[in-house]
């Protein structure tokens, strides 16, 4: 084939008429035909047209990745942030109860109102919290906060602190290693049962521990009407001479929930 044949040639079609010339299959013919097809898909299909569309679907298929990994991302990240926001619901704060604890000074502070010793503020309340106990020993001029199973000696001075958590009513007794109990809240038998609500609500005295041997186990029972606290006291002094007095149920109406908080007594 000749120069000026070679120059003509669509360069659509190279590949092809180089394979065709190695073959010796390529002719004047066949080069019109391909030139005829050439044309008739470029009018069919504009450059600039081709080229549009194939910008728009590349952009299409990369927001729809993008889309699908943020939707990703959103559902994986969220849980924290999902679970903290149906958890957390405001509640009215009450005006305390004449027999209610109070907020007399005390070297562990106010934790009547504001923060209780886990962070949570006093106006707001944990949706799911059960009712229970925070216990702060003194430490000096400071204080520290015990962890359930805790250990403590004889002369420690603990602050009990209650969580209502929405319960209405309460009673807080202990039970130590010698068989003795004591009504921490209400101040006596007939007193009131009524709770406070807003964070940890420290009761009105400390308490020092004793010599009795090897634990004192801390009760908190809750209702939403007022209780007997005779019969808790009582069902208290009924667990005593069993082995498993720190951790035994106590036999109580099924409606009162009851929580304990266990000091285990050391030697100094």
């Amino acid at each position: 084939m000749s120069d000026t044949g070679r120059r003509n040639r669509p360069a659509l079609h190279v590949e092809e008429i180089a394979a065709g010339e190695r073959a010796g299959v390529i002719d004047e013919a066949e080069l019109a035909a391909l030139r005829a097809s050439n044309a008739a898909i470029l009018a069919a299909h504009p450059a600039a047209a081709v080229a549009a569309e194939v910008g728009r679907r590349v952009g299409q298929r990369r927001a729809e990745a993008r889309a699908h990994r943020q939707r990703h991302a959103a559902w994986w990240f969220g849980l924290p942030t999902a679970a903290a926001a149906a958890a957390v619901a405001i509640v009215m704060l009450r005006p305390g109860d004449p027999e209610a604890p109070t907020a007399e000074p005390s070297v562990f502070g106010d934790m009547s109102q504001g923060e209780s010793p886990d962070g949570v503020r006093g106006d707001v309340r944990i949706k799911g919290l059960a009712s229970h106990l925070v216990v702060h020993r003194q430490v000096g001029e400071a204080t520290e906060q015990l962890r359930a199973p805790a250990r403590a000696g004889a002369g420690d001075v603990l602050q009990v602190s209650y969580v209502a958590a929405g319960a209405t009513h309460g009673v807080v007794a202990s039970l130590d290693g010698a068989g003795v109990v004591t009504l921490h809240f209400p101040a006596e038998a007939g007193g009131s049962t009524a709770l406070r609500q807003g964070g940890a609500v420290r009761l009105a005295q400390a308490y020092e521990l004793d010599a009795a041997p090897n634990f004192e186990r801390f009760v908190f029972v809750t209702a939403n009407a007022p209780i007997d606290a005779a019969r808790v006291v009582a069902a208290l002094k009924m667990v005593a001479p069993f082995a498993d007095a720190p951790t035994r149920p106590l036999a109580l109406p099924a409606s009162w929930a009851q929580s304990s908080f266990l000091v285990e007594k050391v030697s100094p």
